[in-house]
């Protein structure tokens, strides 16, 4: 039987928990089914290499700068040529560039996955999704705040929308790390406790509240050292925060890193201070890794982490609950442990990349998924 051609569209394949989506994706789609290639509208990005070490072919069709009319006939032409069949793309731009471009190569399945933008979003780009989800056949939410937010501000019908949260390869993340070794590595001279954040140095990340909390829990742990592992527009500020509070020698800014199963095993604490999301790709990450999260109770985080359970939540913009919370935990190992076996379970029974490349399947088949981890939201 003659494999079905796949194509996925994104921006491109840097490091980051959507790009993250479409390696796993590819990793794990079958390929007996389907024939997959990836398509980048901006740069190739760190994780292209890996992706054609698995035999995936990775196109580069740049964009210029600003409002570039002619995206859609080039990404049309790849289309026709490579004779592709299903198109899977991933945020605004590129479901705006490949849905127009699909119509026009007659691509007859077209698949979108909205990674949890913060809502309500410029108005151009809700106005975009909603026009391209009148020709996108399912529109995937990572999470079910996600799709009630296409729902309630792109006015996307409910018929075609469906959650699939992302998955992972846990195997990746159950490394043994030598901790001593690994923090010499990063150029940490602290003793620890480490507290690690994991995500592009961004407002709505909310990673000032994070540094703001850290001469709390330096005066109970003086070993203490917060480790930033990603970047992004406010990184100088980030910077000039810590130095303000007194607290810069024990922030270490790592940058971006394909290391991460490593730092989340070094870390003690893996630290959300969000101030929007969906479903951050790190705590399906820190969970396979059995490393304790501590999130905001915001957008799509309180759906998979059970405050007490499997993770701690406190609200927003608060540095003062984080400090206290992250001492509270650190003083209670046996909370930890806890957290650590259930936040396991829990990924083994929600997060796996092959459910989550299965579901996809379903709807590259022209299928709706269903099953836990996914909601049709009919």
């Amino acid at each position: 039987m003659a494999k079905i051609r796949l194509m996925q569209i994104t921006h491109d394949l840097a490091i980051g928990g959507l790009q993250q989506v479409v390696v796993n994706l590819c990793r794990h789609i079958d390929r007996e089914r389907f024939e997959v290639s990836v398509l980048c509208l901006r740069s190739r990005g760190e994780f292209a290499a890996g992706i054609e070490a698995m035999g995936i072919p990775v196109f580069l069709l740049p964009q210029k700068k600003g409002t570039d009319y002619f995206s859609f006939f080039k990404v049309a032409r790849l289309l026709r040529r490579e004779k592709i069949e299903v198109i899977h793309t991933h945020n605004t731009q590129p479901f705006v560039d490949g849905t127009i471009g699909a119509l026009m190569a007659g691509v007859g399945t077209r698949v979108h996955t909205d990674h949890a933008r913060a809502f309500p979003d410029k108005r151009r780009y809700m106005a975009a999704e909603w026009v391209m989800s009148r020709f996108a056949h399912k529109v995937v939410g990572v999470s079910d705040h996600t799709v009630a937010n296409l729902r309630a501000y792109e006015r996307i019908e409910s018929a075609k929308l469906v959650t699939i949260v992302n998955g992972i390869s846990g195997e990746r993340y159950a490394v043994s790390v030598d901790r001593e070794a690994k923090a010499r590595e990063l150029g940490i001279t602290h003793t620890g406790p480490f507290l690690g954040f994991v995500a592009r140095l961004e407002e709505e990340k909310g990673g000032i509240y994070l540094v703001q909390a850290m001469s709390e829990i330096a005066a109970r742990f003086p070993g203490a050292a917060l480790v930033i592992a990603g970047k992004g527009e406010l990184e100088g500020a980030l910077k000039e925060e810590a130095r303000r509070l007194g607290v810069a020698h024990r922030v270490y800014f790592i940058g971006p890193r394909m290391d991460v199963p490593e730092l989340l095993n070094l870390f003690d604490l893996c630290v959300l201070p969000s101030l929007r999301e969906g479903l951050p790709m790190v705590i399906p990450e820190a969970m396979a890794a059995g490393c304790p999260l501590l999130a905001t109770r915001v957008g799509g985080i309180p759906s998979v982490i059970t405050h007490g359970e499997n993770g701690s939540l406190v609200p927003p913009a608060d540095p003062g609950a984080l400090a206290a919370e992250a001492v509270r935990l650190l003083e209670d190992e046996a909370g930890m442990a806890a957290y650590r076996e259930k936040g396991r379970q829990v990924f083994e029974e929600r997060f796996s990349a092959e459910t989550m490349a299965a579901r996809y399947e379903t709807l590259y088949l022209g299928r709706c998924p269903t099953g836990t981890g996914v909601n049709d939201s009919r």
